[in-house]
């Protein structure tokens, strides 16, 4: 499974993202919510959640793909919201919007393909789940665990234990894994200019972070350390004595890093 990390990682290496975030990142024209038949997860598991090493296909073979598999509801999603629209406008923006979940999708597979070389705890991710707004569930000593990967935000009341979108499932414990793009040379200019006690936390925990639990690729891909998914685990067994089958317990990012951090 080590070898299925580092081929991973070299994959993601060889991904030209600042091309795409000149070409296609402020792109902003298929912003409606997508029908179940245009939803790309189902596509980017069955590809790139994998069991072996394989050779995975670059961003411009997935898309064209992708877009040849679903001519038809792309039709009916034209005639509904581009009527008059030429098809190259449309699957400039569908490109776009695919893109963003892409690197999403990935970025949270390198997290997933990392516990499972590096932790005990079994862990399964479908796209079945993640449209269900689970990333992964890590069963621990018969105690599902749901875990949601996700990218930080600036935005002070998006913080906290409201971050994220929760729903009731059927799990003890749902942890917010948060990662950050941000540079840790540029966090620590937001510690410095932060007004706030509360604000100048908020950045430190971010900052702490990304400078001890992530990594940057060459290509500037952030991916994460090995002692991430390790950590969480030895996070969850020792608050597995005090969880409930009757209630799922959540976990905000914050009070994870906090936990993590006085763990070491």
């Amino acid at each position: 499974m080590q070898n299925l990390v580092s081929h991973f990682e070299a994959f993601l290496e060889r991904i030209p993202l600042e091309k795409y975030r000149k070409d296609l990142l402020h792109i902003k024209i298929v912003e409606q919510d997508l029908p179940k038949d245009l939803n790309p997860l189902a596509d980017i598991y069955s590809i790139y959640w994998v069991e072996e090493v394989k050779d995975l296909p670059d961003y411009e073979e997935f898309f064209e793909a992708w877009w040849q598999k679903h001519l038809k509801p792309i039709d009916e999603f034209i005639k509904k919201y581009f009527w008059g629209c030429s098809y190259e406008f449309v699957r400039l923006g569908f490109k776009a919007r695919l893109y963003r979940t892409f690197i999403s999708v990935l970025t949270q597979f390198h997290f997933c393909y990392s516990w499972k070389s590096l932790c005990s705890a079994p862990l399964k991710t479908s796209a079945e789940l993640d449209m269900k707004g689970i990333d992964a569930v890590v069963e621990y000593e018969g105690c599902p665990v749901a875990l949601q990967v996700k990218k930080e935000t600036y935005r002070p009341e998006a913080s906290g234990s409201g971050r994220f979108v929760r729903r009731e499932w059927n799990v003890c414990m749902m942890i917010e894994i948060p990662y950050t793009i941000t540079a840790p040379e540029d966090w620590k200019k937001q510690v410095e200019r932060a007004r706030r006690e509360d604000t100048r936390r908020r950045y430190a925990q971010f900052l702490w972070l990304a400078e001890n639990l992530q990594k940057w690729l060459e290509n500037g891909f952030v991916v994460f350390q090995p002692t991430y998914p390790q950590l969480v685990e030895q996070y969850i067994a020792r608050e597995k004595p005090i969880l409930s089958s009757d209630a799922t317990r959540i976990v905000p990012w914050d009070i994870l890093l906090d936990s993590l951090r006085e763990s070491l």
